[in-house]
């Protein structure tokens, strides 16, 4: 797994530009590497991490919701 970013956030607007960027920025990752997609994983309600995956098929977005399993 390659961390692309990990990050907190105190509000929606500052979640919704990180996770943008980071997901573009892994995208483009991606599309370099050709290997691997993206998994965006929410720790707690304010940490997120986005990586490339070689779990995740190419060209696809998985999301992985830890906080909703505490």
């Amino acid at each position: 797994m390659h961390v692309i970013s990990d990050f907190r956030v105190k509000d929606k607007a500052e979640l919704h530009e990180k996770l943008d960027a980071a997901v573009t920025a892994a995208q483009s990752d991606a599309l370099a590497d050709g290997a691997g997609g993206v998994l965006v994983t929410r720790h707690d309600f304010s940490h997120f991490s986005v990586t490339l995956s070689p779990d995740v098929p190419f060209g696809l977005i998985h999301e992985d919701d830890q906080a909703s399993r505490n």
